[in-house]
């Protein structure tokens, strides 16, 4: 009997025990912590630098991105500023002229005075190509002492005139950054920018390449008198048919139309202001443009040295007048 009894107590000394270290090691389980990705987890929010953008490059093309930066440092005559990219609204940037490029139009110009016909005439070919890039280059040489560098130069600054937008061929030392209080001239340091568009997923965007970039809800800055400088199209008012819109505009050949006196919504606006009379190349003025619906076929023309092309049905189109 002795020996049952204490066979019964060690067994039940021995189930207690298994029964606490289960127990514990239950508690201890359930006491873990979850997977970032387990459903019962709330997902962290990752916030960056970003800001939505609409680009505008300098072949007058145009891009929606994201900004992902949470600032911009911009080199200033009184000092670096860091700027957040948050509050600013827009940027203007000034012309860049990357090493290889500069080495390139340098040794163009040169040969604008070879004594080769041939050779002359691929040196105009190579800087007219690089447009607004070799504009100042071209400009100063039409002061060398050479005449026929000087001849060739005053020859490729009207050529210059005609095809590209007269903004682009403005003197642009520095970057303007604008926020809601400030207006701010300087160097942007970086060369380019980290940036997501939905088309292409993450990019670098070339700085080199960049004419203008403005914030979401700023896409049009009104002057003094209330009238806003022209969108480079129409494409954002296309659902807005019937309405007149008043816009300053700076004439241009450098842009893609549709139609003659009724344009796509996705024409160049400057460019259609010229095509259409309404102004002449490098001339601002202001133009009202309407937007109606869209006529079975734009016909294409050519008209004060712009030509427009033909395009089938668009989803809406605009005329203009003074």
């Amino acid at each position: 009997m002795n020996r049952l009894l204490e066979f019964r107590v060690l067994f039940r000394v021995v189930a207690f025990a298994c029964l606490g270290a289960l127990f514990l090691a239950t508690r201890a389980g359930n006491g873990q912590s979850r997977k970032p990705n387990d459903e019962t987890s709330p997902a962290k929010e990752v916030k960056v630098g970003e800001m939505p953008l609409e680009v505008r490059f300098n072949d007058n093309s145009v891009l929606k991105l994201s900004l992902r930066e949470e600032k911009i440092d911009l080199t200033t005559p009184y000092g670096k500023l860091a700027i957040p990219v948050s509050e600013i609204r827009k940027i203007e940037f000034g012309l860049r002229v990357p090493d290889d490029v500069a080495r390139k139009i340098e040794s163009a110009v040169g040969e604008l005075g070879n004594s080769q016909y041939r050779r002359r005439e691929a040196a105009s070919a190579i800087l007219l190509a690089l447009r607004e890039k070799a504009y100042p280059a071209v400009l100063n040489a039409t002061k060398n002492t050479d005449m026929e560098v000087a001849n060739r130069a005053d020859e490729l600054v009207k050529k210059f005139k005609e095809t590209v937008p007269a903004e682009l061929l403005q003197v642009r030392d520095y970057d303007v950054v604008h926020t809601d209080l400030s207006r701010i001239a300087g160097k942007i340091e970086a060369s380019a920018l980290k940036a997501h568009t939905t088309q292409f997923g993450d990019v670098s965007l070339q700085l080199a390449d960049v004419f203008m970039m403005i914030a979401k809800g700023s896409e049009l800055e009104a002057d003094a008198s209330g009238v806003v400088t022209g969108p480079i199209n129409m494409v954002q008012f296309q659902h807005e048919i019937g309405k007149t819109f008043s816009f300053k505009v700076t004439g241009s050949a450098g842009g893609s139309i549709w139609g003659t006196d009724i344009y796509t919504t996705d024409s160049t606006l400057s460019t259609a202001a010229v095509h259409a009379g309404l102004l002449q190349v490098g001339q601002t003025g202001v133009i009202k443009v309407t937007i109606v619906p869209s006529p079975p076929g734009f016909t294409g023309s050519n008209r004060n040295g712009v030509a427009s092309a033909d395009y089938g049905q668009y989803p809406a189109a605009f005329r203009m007048r003074k």
